[in-house]
């Protein structure tokens, strides 16, 4: 069994889509010993997932605190140890190569999950490479499975994955848990008793598919979007409250201020570097650091160019929250913080029912454009957006280079009647002329929104015509 800190008597809602991953854990675990990476942003699922897997086996959780020493940590490492293998008093784990080296040479079945492992980077970094030495000279008759997770995607990635890596190739898989689909998260909303549309995207809107959130959700029994709202963000003992200020201060310190500047510029679509500036203290030249701190360390933030443009040429990238509740919290709360944190909740709330149509267009198009490239990849290799620096855009541009054929979708979070329709239509037959590399390709034009009047029509005239049913 796991140990105790990792099993609490609460109620919490199934456990969702992690079939593969599981497999995969299985398959390593049936073949000890293995050395398995389990990487992915905040909230995403890695400990979940690692309580799921270690039902029923010997296994032990270690949490390393960025806040503690290594000898404080390795204490507790030892008392764990103790209470769970009933270890005999000779044996002695207090020192990070006396851990290394039991459970480097244990001989029975145990699961060694160590996470936030990255954070031994901090803490003491000699504590890396001893593993490296350890795993290298492990006996043969090694029964460990060893896992390690990480939430700083860059942090593990400069320790497993760069060449010069200390534990480069020492890892039989890295495993890297990405946030639920849109179509992911609507079934495990399904199983939570949530079945209106409008509802679903409410809460997808608020929170992504980070099921974090929706565990939150069940725990204090919120029975939809307002409700939510209300119990999770803005309430004196909202479980929210503080969620991105904590995570924030615990990465960067003194300097999350600046993080949250970024954050709320991006959230109020402010995509260059020059506009995320003017709406920050900080100069264009000197962005560059915060930003890959939030896309390769939190991986809250994209790049993204125009889906025409080199990756080594552009000078057109766009800067994206790929977070939506980071995204939620810098255009709603960070602007009012003042207001917030003293708690007076109602004007903020307000604000945020009067604007959420308005401020859902663009989510509204970024799950849409997920569906239909999920939909077209297979056809059209190439799918992306496309812009020019005079603000004219494509909501989806694919393109098919072998076969020389486009698609251009403009994507509308309404209902349109049928003569919405065909304007906009022409007016992205009209915008695709600007882009000048699909010169002498097959372009066909279609349109996505929420529903289509006269789609058979449409579709009759060649056109392309996605309603949001289509795939939810």
């Amino acid at each position: 069994m796991i140990i105790n800190i990792m099993i609490t008597k609460i109620i919490i809602m199934d456990f969702y889509n992690r079939e593969k991953e599981l497999a995969l854990m299985s398959l390593l675990d049936k073949s000890k010993p293995s050395f398995l990476v389990i990487t992915g942003k905040r909230r995403v699922g890695k400990t979940e997932l690692i309580k799921q897997f270690s039902k029923n086996r010997q296994a032990i959780y270690f949490f390393v605190d960025s806040n503690k020493s290594i000898d404080i940590l390795m204490d507790e490492f030892d008392r764990l140890l103790r209470e769970e293998m009933d270890l005999p008093d000779y044996i002695n784990v207090k020192e990070p190569e006396n851990f290394l080296k039991f459970i480097t040479s244990y001989d029975r079945d145990l699961v060694i999950a160590i996470d936030e492992f990255q954070r031994f980077l901090k803490v003491y970094p000699p504590f890396i490479t001893q593993l490296q030495r350890y795993w290298d000279m492990k006996a043969d008759n090694c029964r460990v499975f060893l896992i390690v997770s990480g939430s700083s995607i860059g942090m593990i990635r400069k320790i497993f994955i760069e060449a010069k890596a200390p534990l480069f190739k020492r890892a039989d898989n890295i495993l890297t848990l990405r946030s639920f689909t849109v179509r992911e998260t609507f079934t495990m909303l399904d199983g939570m008793g949530i079945t209106d549309l409008q509802e679903k995207l409410n809460l997808y809107f608020l929170f992504g598919g980070t099921v974090y959130y929706y565990r939150l959700f069940e725990k204090y029994q919120c029975t939809g979007f307002l409700d939510a709202l209300e119990k999770l963000v803005f309430s004196e003992f909202a479980p929210l409250k503080d969620e991105v200020r904590d995570i924030l201060i615990e990465e960067f310190g003194k300097e999350h201020s600046t993080y949250y500047e970024i954050i709320s510029a991006i959230s109020q679509g402010k995509c260059s570097m020059s506009e995320i500036s003017e709406m920050t203290h900080v100069s264009s030249s000197s962005l560059s650091p915060y930003f890959y701190d939030l896309t390769d360390l939190l991986g809250i933030v994209e790049y993204r160019i125009p889906v025409t443009d080199s990756p080594k040429k552009s000078k057109k990238g766009k800067y994206f929250l790929k977070d939506n509740f980071f995204r939620f919290y810098g255009r709603f709360i960070y602007p009012a913080l003042s207001q917030y944190m003293a708690g007076n909740y109602d004007p903020i709330m307000e604000k945020v029912l009067q604007q959420w149509q308005s401020y859902t267009g663009k989510l509204f198009e970024d799950i849409l454009r997920e569906l239909i490239t999920d939909n077209i990849i297979s056809e059209y290799p190439d799918v992306g957006s496309w812009w020019n620096r005079r603000g004219d855009e494509v909501d989806i541009l694919a393109i098919n280079r072998e076969n020389r054929k486009v698609l251009a979708i403009e994507i509308k979070n309404k209902e349109l009647t049928g003569n919405e329709a065909r304007r906009i239509l022409n007016f992205t037959a009209d915008k695709v002329k600007l882009v000048g590399e699909l010169s002498g390709m097959d372009v066909r034009i279609g349109v996505a929104a929420r529903t289509v009047e006269d789609r058979e029509s449409l579709e009759k005239e060649g056109f392309g015509v996605w309603e949001l049913e289509d795939f939810l």
